[in-house]
């Protein structure tokens, strides 16, 4: 709810600022304080001035386990603090509301664990030529760094393939022809 949306209902009650006060118990500037506010959120408007302006205006809010957006899902949930239902140690089986929010809760983290294990990155430790370990981190999603990684820039065509064979028997008849003379 918005601070606009709470000083409209007020208005529409014919209730000026002051009156609001001394009906609450609080300062005209309390209510003012509120009535400017941006957006008030659902856990501020259960409590202090919010609720109690909301009591004489007509509306409450619902406590948290009961509002239908506290799990992000709109699904209705048993207050788990005073529940003495047990659920998922096969005593009573979950709803078809609980089940379906656990099922969406286990594809996100498996989802995310998966972009995590795409962009993961450890340490390439292939044998450099002086022995010691590589310590350039790998490639995104592989073992090795890009020095380390058998990258390959050679051809990749039929065409790119022969050009290169060609190429490679012409430096080897070049270096022949050098060394037999």
């Amino acid at each position: 709810m918005a601070g606009a949306e709470l000083k409209a209902i007020r208005r529409k009650s014919g209730y000026s600022q002051t009156q609001m006060g001394q009906m609450i118990e609080c300062s005209r500037h309390a209510v003012s304080y509120w009535e400017c506010q941006g957006t008030i959120s659902t856990r501020r408007l259960r409590y202090g001035v919010p609720k109690r302006m909301g009591e004489v205006l007509g509306f409450t809010v619902l406590p948290y386990f009961h509002a239908p957006h506290a799990r992000g899902d709109g699904v209705l949930l048993p207050n788990r603090l005073t529940s003495t239902r047990t659920r998922g140690d096969g005593v009573l089986e979950w709803t078809d509301a609980e089940q379906s929010a656990l099922d969406r809760e286990v594809a996100r983290l498996n989802e995310k664990a998966a972009i995590a294990a795409a962009r993961y990155r450890q340490l390439c430790g292939s044998n450099t030529r002086k022995g010691n370990p590589c310590r350039n981190m790998s490639e995104p999603g592989r073992r090795r760094c890009k020095f380390h990684g058998g990258r390959s820039t050679g051809p990749k065509t039929p065409e790119g393939k022969a050009r290169i064979a060609d190429a490679q028997k012409a430096r080897w008849a070049a270096y022949r022809a050098a060394q037999g003379s």
